[in-house]
């Protein structure tokens, strides 16, 4: 795992007036020594993020090719035998891979990765980033040079890049609590390389593509359910094989849901039979003895007796959580993702964790409950079917199926899914006049039409990749790589193939992860179908709570407001920050949050 950063003058003979910051910035957060290469107009440099590497594992001149990735390439064995390799590391491989298919190499390339290449002969550089995002890849381009990085706080210590806040963005990031930012940053100069997609820069032309499109999957045909269940089985099994390769100290999330309970089982045995570690298992719930057997504390306990692991539940004191909000947002990670897992990553960090294995994002491929399904029925005519998805057999229960199926689809052919976000104005915090001079953008609705429609959408919007690039840029401050088997590409393109009643059978939801889970996982976590996290939510609310007084006191003793200030309504703010502080307030305070971390008062 590396920070990565480079530069690619485009009219310029030099690149270090842009660079050289950008370098600075990256190595002062550095544990080792970085590796720095130019060519040509090209410059590139490679950071480690732990202790035991070294950058030059990120960076090599390969004959006119100038590599530089934070990369885990995956499935090297099939890899290495199309390229007609015997060995070969990551930039190797990406080297390899290049040379054989050009700036189609993504297609063949599976694993977690951000990567440039330079290309003497042709003068232009190609980057690409993996299909889900698992690591994160900045960059700032004008018609003079392309300057890139892992960090966008990087970026902007570069003198060439501007620190002009993007008002459009910030309007539509204080209006919507779950936005997320797609290509677009803070920074009007600053954009992200989004998840499956490639860019080429040269001195003439830039062109941005994307070059994943699993909505494209061929159908995949099997005898019966029973041989799809197995197949699964056997994609989760290879899958695995290479999530838990080269771990040193692992550490596994246990939320005693099914998505995560599933990664453990499959990993732990692998882990044992290499002699490597134990996983320590970080949940986000308190540890309960007196747990019921249905609460999250009492799953979580069923599949630690089941696989003998040390459970630990780590928690941010009230002026830890405060800090987190003194931390700038505009180029760092959200704080909604680390209300939790901050405390996992400091602690995993003292037990010298160096990877953590997540069953985030199985929601959006393999344990997908099958929204859609119930829509897709109706508008085929098939209506026994549609009865059958009914929660009991009553002429109720069939009219209720057949209503909500009626609403998915009269709600999914609104044009193009999208919903304005000026309709919360109202929740939010935001001036009015920003609005006035302002477009915030329009939010992406998932279209239940169909249980592709769905798939689709649930990716689209983008969510589950800025979890994972927000996770990326915190845990790689502490030495920490996160790995998600259950968004594999292997997986996810397994699971856009098969039939719509996998996801959704008899009233089952996420029927295909319950077969698959048969006889690796407690029927109590196999079979429960509640969402709810009473015990996390409880803490969560009062945690935050007491972080919110804190934070409106270091408010106060400011003797002048934020320069962010005005962008938001701060009377309202400070009437609502009063309220938190006598205990009147009422409601869930998202939109307190968001404008709160928003805010340079640090």
């Amino acid at each position: 795992m590396h920070d990565i950063c480079g530069a690619f003058g485009r009219r310029l003979l030099q690149t270090t007036d842009g660079i050289e910051a950008v370098i600075l910035a990256q190595a002062t957060n550095s544990p080792g020594p970085f590796s720095r290469e130019a060519t040509g107009p090209a410059t590139f440099a490679a950071f480690p993020t732990k202790s035991n590497s070294c950058g030059s594992d990120g960076l090599r001149c390969d004959g006119d090719l100038m590599i530089v990735a934070d990369s885990r390439i995956d499935d090297r064995d099939r890899l290495l035998d199309t390229l007609g390799l015997t060995a070969a590391d990551d930039l190797a491989l990406i080297a390899a891979a290049y040379r054989r298919w050009g700036e189609e190499c993504p297609h063949h390339l599976l694993g977690d990765y951000a990567f440039a290449i330079y290309d003497a002969a042709r003068n232009r550089t190609f980057c690409a980033r993996d299909h889900i995002g698992a690591r994160p890849f900045f960059y700032a381009l004008d018609d003079q040079q392309f300057l890139f990085a892992s960090d966008s706080k990087a970026l902007l210590s570069s003198p060439a890049v501007s620190d002009e806040l993007d008002d459009d963005f910030v309007a539509s990031a204080l209006l919507q609590r779950r936005f997320a930012p797609r290509d677009r940053s803070f920074y009007r100069a600053i954009r992200r390389l989004e998840a499956g997609h490639c860019l080429t820069v040269s001195t003439e032309f830039c062109q941005l593509r994307r070059y994943w499109r699993p909505e494209n999957v061929a159908p995949i045909n099997l005898p019966d359910d029973d041989a799809y269940v197995a197949a699964a089985r056997d994609m989760l099994d290879r899958v695995m094989d290479d999530a838990v390769a080269g771990i040193e100290t692992p550490a596994v999330h246990l939320s005693g849901g099914l998505d995560s309970s599933l990664v453990a089982a499959l990993a732990v045995p692998k882990l044992r039979r290499n002699a490597w570690s134990d996983p320590v298992g970080y949940c986000w719930h308190q540890l309960r003895p007196d747990a019921l057997p249905q609460e999250e504390a009492g799953l979580t306990e069923a599949i630690r007796a089941r696989l003998g692991l040390r459970v630990e539940s780590p928690e941010l004191s009230a002026a830890e959580m405060a800090d987190l909000f003194g931390r700038d947002w505009t180029c760092e990670p959200d704080i909604r993702n680390l209300l939790h897992e901050a405390a996992i990553q400091r602690d995993a960090s003292a037990d010298g964790v160096d990877v953590i294995l997540s069953g985030w994002g199985g929601d959006e491929g393999i344990s997908f409950n099958g929204r859609g399904r119930i829509a897709e029925l109706l508008w085929q005519g098939r209506w026994s079917r549609l009865f059958n998805e009914a929660d009991g057999p009553g002429p109720k229960q069939r009219l209720r199926v057949f209503y909500h199926a009626l609403r998915q689809l009269i709600s999914g052919v609104l044009p193009k899914g999208l919903s304005s976000p000026r309709g919360r104005t109202g929740q939010s915090f935001v001036d009015p006049a920003l609005l006035t001079r302002t477009n915030p953008f329009p939010t992406l609705r998932i279209r239940e039409t169909s249980v592709r429609q769905v798939l689709h959408d649930q990716l689209e919007v983008n969510a589950t990749t800025q979890r994972i690039e927000d996770w990326a840029l915190s845990g790689r401050r502490h030495g920490i790589e996160y790995r998600y088997p259950l968004l594999d590409r292997r997986i996810l393109e397994f699971i856009y193939g098969l039939p719509p009643h996998l996801f959704r059978q008899n009233g089952t939801r996420r029927w295909l992860m319950r077969e698959v889970s048969k006889g690796l996982l407690p029927d109590s976590i196999r079979l429960n179908d509640s969402k709810l996290e009473p015990i996390r939510c409880a803490w969560l609310e009062q945690a935050l709570t007491d972080a919110m007084v804190i934070v409106a006191d270091r408010l106060d003793t400011r003797a002048t407001e934020p320069s962010r200030a005005r962008y938001l309504d701060m009377p309202r703010l400070r009437a609502r920050l009063a309220a938190i502080r006598a205990g009147t307030m009422t409601g869930r305070p998202q939109a307190l949050r968001l404008a709160l971390q928003f805010l340079d008062f640090a």
